[in-house]
């Protein structure tokens, strides 16, 4: 006599066959949100819901942070800013004015569920700007990599881990140039510097009170770094650490930072301070493709790019608007050109409408 077997299932796996419910955010339920993204592989530091109050208080955009329920716990989350471009486009940002965000839940069906709701909103089209591969399948922006590799166990390794010729950079910094490097800066000695190389870009400036933001709503999770030659500011770095990763999101510097080789010992010196602290993965940041000199410097540190997967929900579109190409090269050369004052007066208002 034949018996058939049927497989038994766990409290996890009966707990997912149970839909998940979708919730607009409250802010009662910030602790739990901010617990999910904690212990969720995918989730990122821009996940967390200080950084919604800093995009808030900075851009004043309208959030639609939402997230996904079962049994009384938050089983997935997906932030979302509903923005609008220069051109008036109206779309919603996983995250606007950041390297990563997207949808992340516990399943597929969360995931789904998560994304249903935000066009549901009927607000345009949703982009994702996910870190690591989400469960959705959705088309790909194209055009975005990111660099990240793990530290050394001590100090002392770090110099080795950079290629020949970076090191020969950063000994030209501390030997000839005397480049020294502390952590005692502040937004006022940081921002002069990320304005006056953003300006050099062709691009518009963050607010400073973003930055005063970010340090206000993270302060135990942000070091400002600054490079001085004879005493002089000529480069700054503002980072912020998520689980043991650090993360050199903005960073600026005058000029002259590439003869004094200020940028090379800038990483060096903070991916030093990295190690100090106990970190074990630098994550240097999201780039274009297409800016080749940014992608090469990066390179050049001992990285290798990783295609970013992001996606987009919407109206089939070519790729991501490459500043680098088509009209804005000459708008960037024309901002370049704008007196310093009014470019640093100007920006602020402008950023806002390049989500």
């Amino acid at each position: 006599m034949q018996h058939s077997e049927t497989a038994v299932k766990t409290d996890d796996e009966r707990a997912r066959d149970v839909p998940p419910v979708v919730s607009p955010w409250r802010d009662a339920d910030a602790a739990s949100w901010d617990a999910f993204v904690l212990a969720h592989p995918r989730a990122t530091f821009f996940h967390q819901s200080g950084w919604k109050a800093v995009l808030e208080e900075t851009f004043g955009y309208e959030p639609f942070y939402l997230s996904a329920w079962r049994d009384g716990r938050v089983c997935g989350v997906l932030p979302l800013f509903a923005c609008r471009s220069l051109r008036g486009r109206r779309a919603l940002y996983s995250l606007p004015h950041t390297v990563y965000g997207g949808a992340v839940g516990e399943d597929r069906a969360t995931e789904e569920a998560l994304l249903s709701a935000a066009k549901g909103l009927g607000l345009g089209p949703v982009e994702l700007r996910n870190r690591y591969a989400g469960l959705l399948d959705l088309p790909r922006v194209e055009g975005f990599v990111t660099f990240e590799k793990a530290l050394p166990a001590t100090v002392a390794e770090v110099y080795r881990t950079f290629p020949k010729k970076a090191r020969e950079a950063i000994n030209q910094a501390t030997k000839r140039w005397k480049l020294e490097a502390d952590f005692a800066a502040d937004v006022d000695t940081f921002y002069p510097l990320l304005a006056a190389s953003y300006q050099s870009l062709g691009t518009p400036v963050f607010p400073k009170r973003m930055f005063e933001s970010v340090i206000r709503r993270f302060p135990g999770a942000t070091s400002t770094l600054v490079v001085r030659h004879e005493g002089r500011p000529v480069a700054s770095v503002l980072s912020v650490v998520f689980r043991s990763i650090m993360m050199p999101l903005w960073s600026g510097e005058i000029p002259d930072a590439t003869r004094l080789k200020a940028n090379n010992y800038k990483y060096f010196r903070l991916m030093e301070h990295a190690v100090e602290r106990g970190l074990t993965r630098f994550d240097f940041g999201r780039s274009r493709l297409s800016n080749e000199g940014v992608v090469q410097f990066k390179c050049n540190q001992g990285f290798e790019a990783e295609p970013l997967p992001y996606q987009y929900d919407g109206p089939e579109r070519n790729g991501a608007t490459d500043p680098n190409r088509g009209l804005f090269p000459k708008l960037r050369k024309a901002w370049n050109r704008l007196p310093a004052p009014v470019a640093r007066a100007l920006g602020p208002k402008l950023v806002r409408y390049f989500p």
